[in-house]
């Protein structure tokens, strides 16, 4: 079926970046699913043609808003073993790996979440078998499906990496080791074996059985390719780390907006968190034209990421401020801060710590959303961390396993020791799918992928609609820059906001901007907006473009 990236309707709705997401979702809803069901299969068919971002190696968080009003995230990001350490990532003479020995790192493999997630928000939330939810990804998966331009672009930008593994090799590289080329059919049989044996057997097969004793086997023992000279590095994982990994069914993080109330992911999601902090000190500043709206944002960006960088941290092993940075005193504060005529917000005197550097921005997480049309509403971010991953895929088994520890080393702790190397940790992550009321009501759903800029991103269109007016739709085209605090305080923006008329006015209030790099610009957001009718918005270019549907079923 064909889809464009914005759709209009009354019904259920969807918004994705593939097209086969929708065709999913709907084939689920019209048999009965609802929204969860639809979202685990949306999920889990992501992880066959948009393997280099999600899918059973990886975690996420699952913002699901019940018919009752009541809103639970389903955290499930990936774990670090009990043997991981400050020693973990360094070499024998106890230095700092590079960062490309880090990603292909067996320590950097993380304990997958997902499945477990997808079994428990299923068997909790959901009316389908898991049977049921995975039966498109299996025919998908074994029937195949083409490689268009973005998914042959990110192969060819890990080509390298993948060319160390044997089993990844056979996926995603042609017999002379270059990167699938756009067009060729690509069937992952492996794939389809693992996802009938998890709809035969639940997770427990993931955790405890074949599934476990394969992923253990691959960390210890990477698969290496014949001939490969860079060192392949192993890691320390055991059964006892899988089996012992638990989801977490969590309140989510709630703050406010003027008349809105927007609720999102809490630790180890720094997203909302982060992305509330900075509305509520915007939301106790004045207002004013668009540019003085971009330069507000600009400006508490920056501010907020110094205090992200310095705190926050898996609040299971930390103590960590996640209240006062939401407090009424704290966000007052911060506001009067603000010197209105520059650039630097303020009090930078926290300072952000370099390991935040570390976590990757490429678009390699990735988001839906979607509405069953009969009160529920599912806004699911997921990923695998860094585009591809370790690069490491499950012998016989074809999916691709996380690198959600090659950030976190000895040297990189946060200020306070927050998110320093530790046993069993869960790292930080910026993954923030929304949702938003106003007097109860459901107003509007969203979610990005993108390492760090999820934050800026998700900030930018909360920004632009609940404070600027603009419609989801007109946010999710509108050009994005963003802010982190990065050294020497530069913000980073497409090139179609610095051709805008405002870039010029921006600089001239101190603003110092560099060119964003990756052709697929910042973000792949998408999202749906209630009002008399459903509105299901995806990104119109950024990624090669999404797919949005509504559907009277």
């Amino acid at each position: 079926m064909s889809y464009k990236n914005v759709a209009r309707g009354r019904g259920a709705a969807a918004a994705a970046e593939d097209p086969r997401v929708l065709d999913a979702v709907k084939r689920i809803l019209e048999a009965g699913g609802n929204a969860v069901d639809a979202a685990v299969a949306a999920a889990a068919i992501q992880g066959v043609c948009r393997p280099m971002s999600g899918g059973l190696g990886g975690g996420g968080f699952m913002l699901i808003r019940l018919p009752s009003g009541k809103t639970v995230v389903v955290e499930h990001r990936e774990q670090a073993t009990a043997a991981f350490g400050p020693e973990s990532l360094v070499d024998d003479h106890g230095a700092e790996l590079p960062n490309a020995d880090r990603a292909v790192h067996g320590h950097s493999v993380g304990v997958p979440g997902a499945v477990r997630a997808w079994d428990e928000a299923l068997r909790l939330y959901g009316r389908l078998s898991f049977a049921e939810v995975l039966a498109p990804s299996i025919e998908l998966a074994r029937e195949g499906f083409e490689v268009d331009a973005t998914l042959g672009r990110e192969i060819a930008e890990r080509r390298d990496d993948f060319a160390m593994f044997e089993p990844t090799r056979r996926i995603y590289l042609t017999p002379d080791l270059q990167a699938l080329p756009v067009g060729t059919w690509l069937r992952n049989p492996d794939l389809a074996r693992a996802y009938e044996l998890i709809a035969e057997q639940g997770a427990k097969v993931f955790y405890e059985g074949e599934i476990a004793e394969a992923i253990v086997r691959t960390v210890n023992e990477p698969p290496a390719a014949e001939g490969v000279t860079r060192p392949v590095r192993a890691g320390l994982m055991t059964l006892d780390d899988l089996t012992h990994y638990t989801v977490r069914h969590l309140e989510p993080v709630r703050y406010r907006f003027g008349d809105y109330e927007i609720a999102g992911p809490p630790l180890p999601s720094s997203g909302a968190l982060t992305v509330g902090e900075a509305l509520g000190v915007l939301d106790r500043l004045e207002s004013g034209s668009l540019v003085h709206q971009l330069h507000r944002y600009l400006q508490v960006s920056r501010m907020v990421f110094v205090d992200r960088d310095a705190y926050l941290g898996d609040d299971r092993h930390v103590d960590v401020p996640a209240a006062a940075l939401l407090s009424e005193d704290y966000l007052r504060a911060r506001a009067a801060g603000i010197d209105s005529e520059t650039a630097v917000p303020g009090d930078l005197s926290t300072g952000g710590a370099p390991w935040m550097s570390q976590e990757p921005d490429s678009p390699s997480t990735i988001h839906m959303t979607v509405d069953d049309g009969r009160g529920m509403t599912v806004s699911y971010t997921s990923t695998i961390v860094s585009m591809g991953g370790s690069g490491v895929v499950v012998p016989g088994l074809g999916f691709l396993l996380n690198d959600a520890l090659a950030g976190r080393t000895a040297f990189r702790g946060g200020l306070y020791g927050s998110a320093r190397p530790m046993s069993r940790m869960r790292p930080l992550s910026s993954m923030a799918p929304s949702t938003v009321e106003r007097d109860g009501e459901l107003v509007m759903a969203l979610g990005s992928p993108g390492g760090t800029t999820i934050i800026t991103t998700t900030l930018q269109i909360l920004y632009l609609t609940l404070g600027a007016g603009m419609s989801l739709e007109e946010a999710l085209a509108f050009p994005r820059v963003t802010q982190r605090n990065e050294p020497g305080g530069l913000a980073l923006a497409e090139p179609a906001f610095l051709r805008r008329d405002f870039a010029d006015e921006l600089r001239a209030l101190g603003h110092e901007f560099d060119v964003w790099q990756p052709v697929e610009g910042i973000g792949a957001a998408n999202g749906i907006e209630f009002s008399a009718n459903v509105t299901a918005v995806a990104e119109p270019v950024r990624r090669g473009g999404g797919a949005a549907a509504v559907w009277e079923l």
